[in-house]
């Protein structure tokens, strides 16, 4: 079968931010590590042929191990590869290692778990007909600019939007997108900022706010409040 859609799950991340021993794509989230609630997702849906996970040079043997653990009954192919010194190099070297016949990609951090087979399917729709997709929901509070010690202007944010993943690209757009910026030395940690200096037009869809990264403590605190009461 055609492996038309590869989700690349990037896990490479210290996560010293967390402040705690573990990285935290393992940290327990309802008895389940942060990765693996993710990753649950993309093994459950049908519009997903096959998984990367970029992880820690270090940990790949591990996160092998425990993928094993969780879906070893699944017979959706999935590959652990080391991840870069930088997310950009993560990316980089998983979209080397799709399957030939790949389509389109997927591109999803580990630490949001709250994705959803029904969001999946919605960029799914929407990226083959515009070739690049991305979540994002609107901003709610105020946005200034600062400089030094005081505010410089308060900045409209009727069109301004904050950006989720998983993002969703053609193989070839965002395969052409990583190799201009790697030539022109080009650096980003938002892949579709890739695709935009690349020249092409990237759609939005608006998306739950509760697609949230798990970065510090107060959002792991955060995303278990919603576990441990079935918010989510």
């Amino acid at each position: 079968m055609e492996a038309l859609s590869t989700a690349i799950v990037t896990a490479a991340g210290s996560g010293t931010r967390m402040g705690s021993e573990i990285k935290k794509q393992y940290l327990p989230l309802g008895g389940i590590p942060i990765m693996i609630r993710t990753l649950q997702t993309f093994f459950a849906s049908e519009v997903i042929d096959s998984i990367i996970v970029t992880a820690p040079e270090d940990d790949v043997s591990y996160c092998e191990d425990m993928i094993r653990q969780y879906f070893d009954d699944s017979d959706k192919p999935w590959l652990v590869i080391a991840g870069g010194a930088e997310r950009q190099d993560s990316v980089f070297a998983a979209l080397q290692q799709c399957p030939p016949s790949v389509k389109y990609v997927f591109i999803h951090d580990a630490v949001r778990p709250f994705i959803s087979e029904e969001l999946l399917l919605e960029l799914y729709e929407i990226v083959q007909r515009d070739k690049a997709v991305i979540p994002v929901a609107r901003i709610k509070n105020t946005i200034k600019s600062i400089q030094e010690d005081h505010i410089c202007q308060t900045i409209p944010r009727g069109n301004l939007v904050q950006v989720f993943t998983p993002q969703v690209f053609s193989y070839k757009l965002i395969r052409d997108a990583y190799d201009k910026a790697y030539l022109d030395g080009y650096i980003s940690t938002d892949d579709s900022a890739l695709v935009e200096y690349l020249g092409a037009t990237v759609t939005y869809k608006f998306c739950p706010d509760l697609n949230i990264k798990i970065t510090d403590e107060l959002d792991l605190f955060f995303a278990r409040q919603l576990v441990d009461n079935n918010i989510i």
